[in-house]
């Protein structure tokens, strides 16, 4: 029953920037931790974590790490989206025309680079205005190529024309290099998926199941369909479908063309319809809740012809004042740090919606963000807590994709530039929280029973529905867990480790990540820590890391791919000098050969080679930028030691 109610820089010289924020105004500045203080423990507060190990793990869903491949802004459309404009016999027409979409060999690296898990097809292509087969004259000539940026196909209800769109012909954008960026990603054994949106308001049944049956036959793997686009805004409405009923006509007449098409090849697909979440938010004006929650009722009186709910969902703020992130109150930074909560009101109402048969999430489009500016600190950490809430909740929200919504537009995860002649793309803080958790998370097995205790989050000593820490527990491959770990506080956090009820007295761990100086910091800052023989973790405040560990004293040994994992007193690594300026010694006692593997802080292998020497003397000046890396070696046996280097 319803109810009612990209050439990406992975380099660390972005870590290392420091932003300065300078303001005049006589108002205070909010970076401070805007919640009650915790109470601390000789400086740092106590939490735990309890892995029932014997309970096993579960395979992680990778398509919750999806995120969107945005061509449509300015910058893009410059930068990422130039390649040949050709007219419809193939001839040049402009060698470097912008607006080209995939066809673009920039944007085609970026999306390499990037790495987004799920490339939800047409978006970086133009979502509602997409053509996807040849157009013909009434003798058989060729007017314009599959590719086309806008549709031709009439709009038919009841058997009459309503309208018809005119193409220019000699648009060619876009999709033949699709199965080029798909063939790419399988090859370097990341394989993506394929979200499809569909043209609802601009294509009717027919033409909608020949651009399906176009893009099997052209290798594509299309199982899940978005029906359109939040049609619940009248912008992205047009003048064929004005009604709910109208869209509700079309949309199952789309469906059961495809589902016809699918049953035929013997493929089973899926649909997601729109569904607004403002009628449950008690902050959006009243007018509007009740106008989408009738657009919901509407919309979703037949639930035959949908599999899923699509919703889309931004945690935004707005500034006080002036633009600048000094400006956001105490109230809006708590509001950023509990973006999960926001978002666990707002997907638990979309699902009371519709039936329980139907109420799975397809979180499409979601974002955590204050206004006018780019992202501080307060949204990353908002945004990373809000990653792990729905993975640690994922069997009650039912939450079965989720996008970053997006690359390089709203809530950006890089900033694009043009230097001598080369696309660079920097990571934002956006972009460093999805890298942390897509290469952590993904491929990986999650421990199923986990008991994480932490401080609430209190304001006026009044719990705001979430903890100081949030914590992914995933398996290595040798049994010993890792774990993603985000610290929303001003203060560090001292971790004990138990498994299977049992407190792990010795731990030996390495931590990487990123962290930020306050609130209102958009820099994002490297971290680095190796500890052994220790009774409990440290979590910098205001970070995301990731913890390999191990147990056991006397274990330097951190490993997160082999089954050696205990190394005896013959064997050690030495780097020397450390800091290093131009020259590293590596030094390897006890090694008949070694594999060296260093990696940035956010994993990236920046070099790597095997060697049979005692003493591996590297060229830092040539290889590697100033920054902290983190120095790999496995022996023989399988064994391996992690060191920290610093470059200067």
């Amino acid at each position: 029953m319803k109810k009612n109610y990209l050439n990406v820089l992975s380099d660390l010289k972005f870590l290392l920037k420091l932003t300065v924020f300078c303001s005049i105004s006589v108002v205070k500045a909010q970076s401070d931790f805007p919640f009650d203080a915790i109470p601390l423990n000789n400086g740092a507060f106590d939490a735990s974590i309890n892995i029932n190990v014997a309970q096993g793990t579960e395979e992680f869903n990778n398509l919750l790490l999806g995120s969107n491949v945005d061509f449509n802004t300015s910058i893009a459309r410059l930068l990422l989206s130039r390649a040949p404009l050709l007219d419809f016999e193939g001839n040049v027409i402009n060698q470097n025309a912008a607006n080209q979409g995939f066809n673009s060999l920039e944007g085609q690296r970026f999306i390499e680079e990037n790495d987004p898990v799920v490339l939800r097809f047409p978006q970086g292509v133009f979502a509602n205005t997409y053509h996807w087969e040849r157009i013909l004259d009434d003798e058989g000539m060729e007017l314009a190529a599959a590719d086309s940026r806008h549709i031709i196909d009439p709009f038919v209800i009841d058997g009459r024309t309503i309208s018809r769109h005119n193409s220019p012909v000699e648009v060619r954008i876009g999709y033949p290099a699709l199965r080029d960026i798909f063939d790419t990603a399988a090859n370097l054994g990341k394989p993506l998926d394929l979200l499809t949106v569909l043209s609802i308001i601009g294509n009717d049944a027919d033409s909608n199941g020949r651009r399906w049956s176009s893009m099997i036959a052209d290798g594509h793997d299309v199982r899940d369909m978005e029906l359109g686009n939040e049609f619940f805004f009248r912008s992205q409405r047009s003048g064929t479908i004005n009604t709910e009923a109208q869209w509700r006509t079309r949309a199952s007449s789309i469906v059961d063309e495809i589902k016809t098409r699918a049953a035929g090849l013997g493929r089973t697909v899926r649909f997601g319809i729109p569904i607004a979440y403002r009628p449950g938010d008690p902050l959006e004006p009243q007018s509007r809740r009740d106008s989408d929650q009738m657009f919901n009722n509407l919309i979703t009186q037949d639930e035959s012809f949908f599999d899923a709910l699509v919703v889309h969902r931004y945690v935004n703020v707005d500034r006080e004042d002036t633009d600048t992130p000094e400006s956001l109150s105490e109230a809006s930074l708590r509001r950023l740090l509990c973006a999960s909560v926001t978002m666990d009101e707002s997907l638990t109402y979309c699902k009371t919606q519709v039936s329980e048969a139907k109420n799975s999430i397809w979180l499409t489009e979601w974002g955590v963000a204050g206004s006018n500016e780019d992202g501080i600190g307060a949204s990353f950490l908002g945004a990373a807590d809000t990653y792990s809430h729905i993975i640690r909740n994922i069997d009650r929200l039912e939450v079965e994709r989720v996008n970053w919504f997006s690359t390089v537009g709203l809530n950006s995860q890089y900033t694009l530039e043009r230097v001598n002649g080369t696309v660079v793309a920097t990571p934002t803080g956006y972009g460093d929280i999805y890298r942390v958790l897509r290469d952590n998370l993904r491929d990986s097995d999650v421990f199923q029973s986990v008991e994480v205790t932490s401080p609430e989050l209190r304001s006026n000593n009044v719990a705001q529905g979430t903890n100081a820490l949030s914590i992914i527990p995933v398996r290595n491959e040798d049994g010993t867990p890792r774990l993603v770990i985000i610290n929303k506080t001003d203060r560090n956090a001292r971790l004990t480790v138990s498994t299977d009820g049992a407190v792990e007295t010795s731990v030996n761990y390495n931590a990487i990540g990123v962290r930020w100086e306050n609130l209102t910091d958009i820099a994002s800052r490297s971290y680095a820590e190796l500890q052994r023989d220790t009774d409990a973790i440290t979590v910098p405040p205001y970070s995301l890391i990731r913890v390999s560990m191990s147990f056991g004293e006397g274990t330097p040994v951190l490993s997160t791919s082999g089954s050696g994992d205990i190394a005896d007193n013959q064997s050690s690594v030495v780097l020397y000098p450390n800091p290093a300026s131009s020259i590293v010694n590596i030094a390897l006692k006890g090694m008949n050969t070694a594999d060296v593997v260093i990696t940035d802080l956010l994993g990236k292998v920046v070099y790597q080679t095997q060697t049979s020497q005692t003493n591996l003397k590297l060229d830092t000046a040539s290889i590697l930028n100033a920054g902290i890396y983190l120095v790999s070696v496995t022996d023989g046996n399988n064994r391996r030691f992690v060191n920290k280097l610093i470059v200067n």
